[in-house]
This record gives C-alpha cells, sequence and structure tokens, in this order.
C-alpha cells in the first residue's frame, strides 16, 4: 500500500528574496539591453526594445507564477485581498490627485512651464498611480495579516 508524500512546504523568505534579486537582474540587464538598442534606426529600434521588454517580463511573470505556486493559501489570500483593496483604493487617490491636477488649471503649473513632454506627463502619471496603488497595496496587506494573526 502506497503512502501519502509528505506534505510539500510552502516557501519562505529566502524564495522571494530569491525571485526578488532574481528578477531585479533580469530588469537590470533589460535596461541595459534597451539602452544599446536606442541608437537603432526606426523601426528596428522600436521592435528591438519591444523584444527585450517582452522577454524581461515574460521572465518576471513567469517567477511570479512559480512563486505564487509555492505559497500557502493565506499568503494567497492576503496578496489578493490587498491587491483588490489596497490597489483599488490606491488608484482612486491617485486617480483623484491627477485628476484635481488636471482638471483645475491653478493646481499644477502646466507642461510647458515644466518644460515636459506629453510623453514625460503620461510617464510621470503612469508612475504616480503605480505608486499610490503600491502604497494601499502594502498598508491593506499589513492589515490583513493584523487582522487574521
Amino acid at each position: 500500500m502506497a503512502t501519502d508524500p509528505k506534505p510539500k512546504r510552502p516557501l519562505g523568505l529566502g524564495a522571494y528574496v530569491l525571485v526578488l534579486v532574481g528578477v531585479g537582474l533580469v530588469g537590470g540587464l533589460a535596461g541595459g539591453l534597451q539602452g544599446l538598442t536606442e541608437g537603432l534606426p526606426a523601426p528596428y529600434g522600436v521592435v528591438a526594445n519591444f523584444a527585450v521588454m517582452a522577454v524581461a517580463m515574460a521572465i518576471g511573470l513567469a517567477a511570479c507564477v512559480w512563486w505564487w505556486r509555492g505559497i500557502d493559501e493565506a499568503a494567497r489570500e492576503a496578496h489578493k485581498w490587498a491587491w483588490w483593496w489596497g490597489g483599488s483604493g490606491g488608484m482612486a487617490v491617485g486617480g483623484m490627485l491627477l485628476l484635481t491636477l488636471t482638471l483645475n488649471e491653478n493646481a499644477a503649473p502646466s507642461a510647458a512651464e515644466l518644460g515636459l513632454s506629453a510623453a514625460e506627463l503620461l510617464a510621470g502619471g503612469m508612475w504616480i498611480i503605480l505608486m499610490f496603488q503600491l502604497a494601499g497595496y502594502a498598508v491593506a496587506w499589513a492589515a490583513w495579516w493584523l487582522k487574521h494573526r
């Protein structure tokens, strides 16, 4: 009669650090390769840039899937809850800030006054929303764990 295999132990802090460092190295390499492709003429530079970013994102996604499959159910629930509530809440707060600055002419200097291009403004808005989402996520994640301990 076959015995049940020993249950798999969930991944711990070491696996989390491994994923962070590994994905960080891949991101750094992708950034360096992106710098090398900037001088290529269009459309080759755009295609090469896209390819580098696509490969880096695929590696990052694969690392996240590996990590996600290795964590326990409580950690999964904490992350899902935190992303839903914290990420959504952070996005709402960041969105209100951006809309206030965008729709009120007196709230912020114009792009021309700041010397920014449309692409720089778009990237800045994306970063602001991402930072608000991550901050909301971090607060909600900590709240979830404090509530369930």
